[in-house]
């Protein structure tokens, strides 16, 4: 993907834009009317975008300058199963093509509150599933840009807007940020409200973001749990102890440039000291999946009742014959026990990582794969989305193709501000390595 004028306010990240914005260097409208340009630059090969609100967008960050106030209009885009009123919310479907709600989703009203500005809605596979979408990955657009939340990341990586939302019931916002090389966080399970959006599987959904910089995570962070909480910036990672965990998938699913990046940077942490153990979950993770599989299938049944009992013939096969097909086999009794074999995988996970402050471990099997067919597996990610556990993809790394390859950073529950940090600092020593 070929770079062009980095003095574009479009190719800043947000805390750089308000950096510029509060110096009177920069206004909110030039900053927004920049990403724009962008869009309508790209769009026609990234197709990303679902709707855009191109004069609302501008007539808000008018408005912002004329008031200005401390309200910067950082430009965002929704994942298009996310209410934002007045723009459709269509869900990676046809016949939610008229679907405009009058209603904010909670993170919208706050983040609007809080002067961002939603500039559209972001493509997402059907229903947020896995039949693709339009979009294409911005560093080669023969290749996915993974999914369900493909035109959230898709939309960051292309410096459309330095920031979307994004949601994840198995990998679906890491595997894309990673595919596109750019950083997905989500948080600890419960951390980000969720009303307003499109459930999938409620016990495991969670909003999350995409963003070039951890900065910029953190600060979007804050404005939705509406609080300040800072990361730890002055953290001294020789303290902390590391677990590199490969998974049963690392040998058979896993590329080898992915295994060969990956153990290079675990063997140079090393050589710095830094306390780094292998650990062997292979016994768990293979069973997380087998309840993940069968727990969101039940959910998923229910969740999107509206759509198979009204639109059943125009939904793909993929979802009619997959995922609806694992909830139709389960009765309600099964899944009282899948809850209860959750809360006991998930107490198995902890107590054997209680040891460690961080796992280390692959973001995707690898680099994008190629054609838009497929937007690839998630089996790095379902065991961090079943514990609740919050999980950071770092853009660290580039396969032979020159495509991006991600490292997935997780921690323990509720450690959110710790895991930011790590990452910042990793991502700090990798590009000092690089040099």
């Amino acid at each position: 993907m070929k770079i062009f004028n980095m003095s574009k306010p479009c190719f800043l990240t947000a805390n750089e834009a308000i950096e510029l914005i509060k110096q009177r260097k920069l206004s909110r409208y030039e900053w927004v009317q920049s990403c724009l340009e962008r869009i309508e630059e790209r769009e026609n090969l990234t197709k990303a975008w679902t709707y855009l609100d191109i004069e609302g967008s501008l007539n808000q960050a008018k408005k912002l300058d004329d008031l200005n106030n401390d309200k910067f209009g950082i430009p965002i885009g929704a994942k298009d199963i996310i209410d934002v009123s007045n723009m459709p919310t269509q869900m990676g479907t046809s016949f939610y093509k008229d679907n405009i709600p009058k209603r904010d989703a909670a993170s919208i009203a706050i983040s609007k509150d809080a002067g961002c500005i939603i500039i559209g809605k972001t493509v997402t596979t059907e229903l947020g599933h896995r039949h693709p979408g339009p979009t294409t990955n911005p560093h080669n657009p023969e290749y996915t840009p993974g999914g369900s939340s493909s035109g959230s990341a898709a939309a960051v990586a292309d410096f459309m807007t330095p920031i979307c939302f994004g949601t994840q019931t198995t990998g679906s916002i890491i595997r894309p940020a990673a595919y596109c090389g750019v950083i997905g966080y989500k948080p600890t399970y419960g951390d980000f409200d969720k009303s307003g959006i499109l459930p999938n599987s409620p016990s495991l959904d969670t909003l999350g973001l995409i963003a070039r910089s951890i900065d910029d995570i953190q600060m979007m962070r804050n404005i939705l749990l509406e609080e300040k909480i800072k990361i730890y910036e002055s953290i001294d990672l020789k303290k902390f102890k590391f677990a590199f965990v490969r998974t049963p998938y690392w040998e058979e699913h896993n590329d080898e440039c992915t295994k060969t990046e990956l153990e290079k940077f675990i063997y140079e942490l090393t050589k710095l000291k830094y306390n780094i153990l292998e650990e062997n979950l292979d016994d768990l993770i293979l069973r997380s999946s087998e309840i993940h599989t069968n727990l969101s299938g039940f959910e998923f049944k229910r969740s999107i009742a509206a759509d198979r009992i009204n639109h059943f013939e125009k939904l793909s096969e993929i979802l009619r014959y997959g995922r609806l097909t694992d909830g139709n086999k389960m009765s309600l009794q099964t899944y009282r026990k899948l809850q209860g074999q959750l809360e006991e995988n998930r107490l198995k996970i902890e107590k054997r990582l209680n040891k460690y402050d961080c796992i280390i471990t692959p973001s995707a099997p690898g680099e994008a794969l190629k054609g838009l067919e497929f937007t690839g597996s998630p089996m790095f990610n379902t065991t961090w989305t079943l514990t609740g556990m919050p999980a950071i993809t770092l853009p660290i790394f580039k396969s032979k193709n020159n495509l991006p390859i991600g490292c997935q950073i997780v921690s323990r529950r509720g450690n959110d501000e710790v895991l930011l940090g790590i990452g910042k600092k990793l991502i700090k020593i990798f590009n000092q390595n690089e040099k």
